[in-house]
């Protein structure tokens, strides 16, 4: 006889089907991951016995994991799945799936004439721990703390290094090696090397998995050309052999690509809004941000194309690519911006980004740019797949008879054609059987449409009365997380057909207890609407063990039994089979020409039943009065840092599968325990609960109880109430700045807020420090412990220097900590140590010396206060460059001539500096504060003495002393809007209305009506003045005269010189505070700062210790100011 073609093979052909497995394994049929244990509605592993040949109604079907006598899950053939060769969908349970090896995984089929047939057997390898733990990055950067940054054998990579090839070395994985020993590197680990957008892949061998020594992976030549010139970025990411990521990837390692030293790449682009490599996507509001290109003088040809490339990674691990194309239509512009939406920044909050573009002209290759990195920071977005769509579903319903069933996957990030798109259908039948397909699509370009088709015996109509789960992944299962999940009933819910009753087991238990019920068990279907004449209903019983079902039960509706309750009756031969397990019941209604209905299952369990008393917590204390309550000393689950949850319940069983619940705080509190096995040698099974719940829940109560399926039957015990006492006030008093001395802090002395390690301290959780003083300052603010931290044990905080230094003395300074134990970002959820305070001693002066260049005569400020700008006027005449914030020199470049005076624009990043090299035809040349480069270059002037702007910025006044002019220019065009008659003016100053300009000549005190930039009065100042400037708390100018030795004040209001003060030594720059009745003229042939109290516009004290002091400025808290050493090539840091 020849076999009939296609036939389906027999049992002991077949294999079991996991959906996601992950081949090959070395040693193991296959791997099971985290993710895949966690993809369907309950977690575990589907397992399919696919259609076998002799497939029978009445066919008793088990699988086995591990345990070769207890099943793990069982199904009778009906007489449908035995005529239409359905698969068999049956399920393991997480109780069965610790980690480690799992098997024998096998199908056992026992036939009507007690056949037995098996199919092959597997082995499983389980391992749910990703390399370096299963923590996951809650918050942006995206980076895996515990990887450390690659580690290239070199920087800069010209031909001579790549022809040799460059070695990179990966340090030990992970960093805290507190972690268990599952997390660390593991033989057969994929590394993953990133460089630019090429991966070399690197598999762990058994030699480096032994140790704990770098790994090295060399890149070589060919690899290095497919990467490119320019700075590129370099990172790695570890997959283990069964699929596991490491959340997210390692710190990223900035490495030169020059393997063509005639090759000139393109200025690498910047992101306007992103100044120091960091955009706040928030700060943004809704606006797109703007890719910026130099063109001028960059040799672009006007119709040139331009292509711009963003590249980041998503949280789940997508790499994305966004590109903007625009066109050049002018090379006289400085630059070309281009948008960058909003909704494509924000996509990307969280990413170091590599912005690059190319040149694009017709004829020749592309021409490629340097790269530019930048941090995008902000609130994440949902970046995730989101759920597949059934447009025919209405509030989560579906009509069993739509056909087709038309599913839709919206785009999704990260898409490309080829893809493969795997939807998954998982549900349950209402009987209570699994069901499972998968279909599979490519991509495509945009949404990706399934068209199920469901007829008549459509396997979507046969759902009816059941529920429905749809998802989908992209590619490989594990590789992205997969989508949210479509739940939908299909058929209206109270149209479902009810679960039959059975007399002998009432609700809420539905146990048959065969001691107390002697004889068979009555059945009462009750009456439906679907029972019309000429229908069937046929009663099923499953039961969990062989022999244990009965065979189907057909009742033909005659006319009488139309609206009346139908009695059905189970030999008690089939009931008993099933001691200590249990049976499915349910019945099913056919009709000619109407669709097949199966009702709900009723779950009737066989033996006596189950009393579950409540679960102990070992480390706790039981309530003898009230064993259902509890308390736990928190103490006492620090070392060892676990709490044990026992079970124990009489009889237990092997085949029973305990579920522990603990219920409290929302996310850690509530943790997610794995099921276990029954052990009936013990009687009673440990749960063993991480220190970090107890954590979450201190000063609360947590319910705690426990179910037991036995058999496919689930039983809930009693609850306990643990009470978790909170940490004690000595165990939080662990916050201290050790630099101070008996409670006082120096404010000269550097200092530093510390928490020594706290109880449950590990890695990741959010810390909060707070100064809380006369001005509150948020030191740290939510930021994970680090590894570093950790191993320390304790967390350290500068106090910043110029903060402590604007403290006034004696006044008290609170350290406030709060570190969340809960798993919460949020401050309120976190505990508070016991607050500290301490009292400040302040003293003033000059506090810091900063070298600079020669000569340094003028200063300006930035309007934010964080950048010094410094004139050194001899020598190598240059700008210096200081950061306010740590006061230091961080950059500084030339200026031809002699800088002798500055002023920065309020608004624009510009700075305006003079040129005195020559006594006539003075220029002012605008330089960037971005990148310090020459934007325009101001002429026509004679011999510029003093320039100042208006509030706004949008006017920019110079007096010009060689022709007696303010000039009055517009600072949108650099046109000149006036010129007004001023006889030799030296310094000019705006009043805080922007209507007056004040002007120091050589002669008198002037004053301009700005509005019609007419001169309308002026005053004898008797002496030759240096400089001029408007008290911003009141109506006075104050001019200087270094000759003279004095300060002379005039009343802006009646336009009269008020009062001189004298007897000062060479009087040259002054400047106000805005805070405080205060002014400060340096003193160059003093070598002293003056205080002057402007309410009673008296000289009263001094600092000392300078060395010519010139220029000066005051920091816009008023807290401290800054004064050019013209004799010291210094600039000091004066405390006021």
């Amino acid at each position: 006889m020849t076999p009939e073609l296609n036939a389906p093979p027999f049992v002991a052909q077949l294999s079991p089907y996991i959906p996601g497995l992950t081949t090959p394994v070395v040693g193991f049929s296959g791997g099971v991951h985290q993710l895949l244990l966690e993809n369907h509605g309950s977690t575990g592993l589907i397992c399919i016995l696919r259609t076998y040949a002799g497939q029978l109604e009445g066919d008793f079907i088990e699988l086995f994991c591990s345990d070769l006598l207890v099943p793990v899950d069982f199904h009778t053939v009906t007489e449908q799945e035995a005529r239409e060769a359905k698969p068999i969908t049956l399920h393991i349970s997480m109780a069965r799936l610790a980690d480690g090896a799992a098997g024998p995984v096998f199908f056992r089929v026992t036939h009507l004439d007690h056949r037995l047939e098996e199919t092959q057997r597997l082995t499983l390898k389980i391992d749910t721990v990703a390399p370096t733990g299963s923590d996951p990055i809650t918050r942006p950067p995206w980076v895996n703390e515990q990887l450390s940054r690659p580690q290239p054998a070199q920087f800069l990579i010209d031909s001579a290094a790549a022809g040799r090839g460059v070695v990179v070395r990966i340090p030990f994985y992970p960093l805290d090696l507190n972690r268990p020993p599952s997390t660390y590197r593991a033989v057969r680990d994929r590394i993953r090397l990133i460089i630019g957008e090429q991966i070399i892949e690197h598999i762990v061998t058994e030699n480096e998995a032994s140790s704990r020594n770098p790994i090295s992976i060399t890149v070589y030549y060919g690899t290095w050309l497919r990467i490119g010139s320019g700075f590129q970025a370099c990172a790695y990411d570890v997959i283990d052999e069964v699929g596991n990521y490491a959340s997210g990837r390692s710190p990223m390692q900035l490495i030169e690509v020059r393997l063509d030293p005639n090759e000139r790449l393109l200025d690498a682009a910047q992101i306007v809004e992103a100044p120091t490599g960091t955009l706040d996507a928030d700060m943004l509001a809704g606006k797109d941000a703007t890719l910026r290109v130099a063109v001028e003088g960059k040799g672009w040809a006007s119709g040139d194309g331009l292509r711009l490339t963003i590249r980041g990674r998503l949280p789940e691990g997508v790499d994305v690519e966004q590109t903007y194309d625009a066109s050049i239509t002018s090379t006289t512009t400085p630059f070309v911006d281009v948008p960058w939406p909003n909704t494509d920044v924000r996509m990307l909050i969280g990413a170091l980004i590599q912005l690059s573009y190319e040149r694009i002209r017709t004829g020749q290759v592309n021409r490629p740019s340097e790269n530019t990195f930048v941090q995008v920071s902000g609130t994440p977005e949902q970046t995730g797949l989101v759920a597949p769509q059934v447009p025919a579903a209405s509030g989560g319903v579906l009509h069993p008879l739509t056909d087709p069933v038309t599913v839709t996957i919206a785009a999704y990030t990260g898409q490309k054609p080829f893809d493969r798109v795997t939807l998954v259908l998982e549900g349950t039948y209402a009987n209570g059987h699994r069901f499972y397909q998968e279909h599979g699509l490519p991509a495509g370009e945009g949404s990706v449409v399934f068209e199920l088709h469901n007829g008549i015996d459509g396997d979507i109509r046969q759902l009816d009365g059941g529920e429905l789960m749809l998802y989908y992944y992209i590619n490989t299962a594990g590789g992205r997380p997969p989508s949210a999940i479509l739940q939908l009933n299909i058929g209206e819910p109270q149209d479902a057909l009810p679960a039959p009753e059975v007399l002998q087991a009432p609700a809420p238990a539905f146990n048959f207890d065969p001691e107390q019920s002697r004889g068979n068990a009555n059945v009462r279907v009750a009456a439906h609407a679907a029972f019309t004449e000429g229908a069937t209903v046929t009663l099923y019983v499953e039961g969990s063990a062989m022999g244990g079902s009965a065979p189907p039960d057909r009742f033909p509706i005659t006319r009488p039994w139309v609206g009346q309750d139908l009695a059905f009756v189970i030999a008690r031969v089939f009931v008993v089979a099933n001691l200590n397990g249990s049976a499915r019941i349910y019945y099913r209604v056919e009709h000619a020409g109407q669709r097949t209905r199966y009702s709900q299952a009723l779950v009737m369990t066989v033996g006596s039943g189950l009393q579950l008393p409540v679960p102990h917590i070992l480390e706790s204390t039981i309530n003898i009065a009230d064993p259902s309550t509890a308390r736990l000393n928190p103490q006492h689950v620090l070392e060892p840092p676990v709490c044990t949850f026992r079970v124990s319940y009489k009889p237990m069983l092997a085949g029973d599968d305990i579920q522990p619940r603990f219920i409290g705080t929302y996310g850690l509190g509530t943790p997610v325990i794995n099921p276990r096995p029954g052990d009936p040698l013990k009687g009673y099974v440990d749960f063993i609960i991480s220190n970090r719940v107890i954590a979450a829940n201190l000063g609360r109560d947590a319910a705690l109880s426990y179910t037991v399926t036995r058999a496919g039957a689930t039983s809930a015990s009693q609850v306990l109430t643990l009470t978790i006492d909170p940490l004690t006030e000595q165990a939080l008093d662990l916050v201290n700045v050790p630099q101070a001395s008996n409670g006082i802090i120096n404010a000269n002395v550097t200092h530093s807020a510390v928490i020594q390690a706290w109880p449950f301290m590990r890695t990741g959780q959010p810390v909060w420090l707070e100064i809380k003083a006369a001005a509150n300052r948020v030191l740290r603010d939510g930021t994970p412990l680090s590894a570093a931290e950790f191993n320390a044990k304790r967390v350290e905080v500068r106090l910043p220097a110029d903060y402590l230094r604007s403290l006034p003395t004696q006044s008290t300074l609170r350290v406030e900590a709060r570190v969340s134990l809960n798993g919460s970002a949020h401050k309120d959820f976190a505990i508070a140590f016991r607050p500290v305070d301490y009292r400040m001693s302040n003293t003033v002066g000059i506090f810091a010396t900063i070298p600079v260049g020669n000569s340094p005569n003028a200063l300006a400020l930035s309007p934010d206060g964080t950048r010094l700008y410094v004139a050194c006027t001899f020598g190598r005449t240059s700008i210096w460059v200081i950061d306010t914030l740590r006061n230091r020199v961080i950059d500084s470049f030339d200026v031809p001539g002699s800088p002798l005076r500055l002023a920065i624009h309020p608004t624009a990043e510009r700075l305006y500096v003079t040129d005195n090299s020559s006594a006539t035809n003075t220029p002012i040349r605008l330089y960037s504060t971005r990148d310090y480069s020459l934007i325009d270059t101001l002429t026509g002037f004679t011999t510029v003495r003093g320039i100042r702007f208006n509030a706004n910025g949008s006017r920019l006044y110079v007096a010009d002393e060689g022709a007696s002019r303010l000039v009055v220019i517009d600072t949108s065009n650099h046109q000149r809007v006036a010129s007004i008659p001023v006889r030799a003016p030296i310094d000019v100053a705006v009043s805080p209305d922007n209507n007056r300009a004040h002007v120091a000549t050589f002669f008198d005190w002037s004053i301009i009506n700005l509005p019609t930039n007419s001169l309308i009065n002026s005053a004898d100042t008797r002496s030759a003045p240096v400089a001029i400037a408007h008290n911003p708390r009141g109506s006075q100018v104050y001019i200087s005269a270094r000759e003279g030795g004095s300060v002379t004040i005039g009343n802006t209001s009646t336009q009269r010189i008020e009062q001189t003060l004298t007897g000062l030594l060479g009087p040259y720059d002054i400047a106000f505070e805005r805070g405080r009745d205060r002014a400060y003229v340096s003193q160059t042939d003093g070598d002293l700062l003056g205080i002057i109290d402007t309410r009673s516009r008296q000289v009263i004290g001094s600092y000392a210790g300078f060395n010519k002091p010139r220029g000066l400025v005051v920091a816009p808290d008023d807290s401290h100011g800054y004064v050019a050493n013209i004799g010291g090539d210094s600039v000091s840091l004066v405390v006021f």
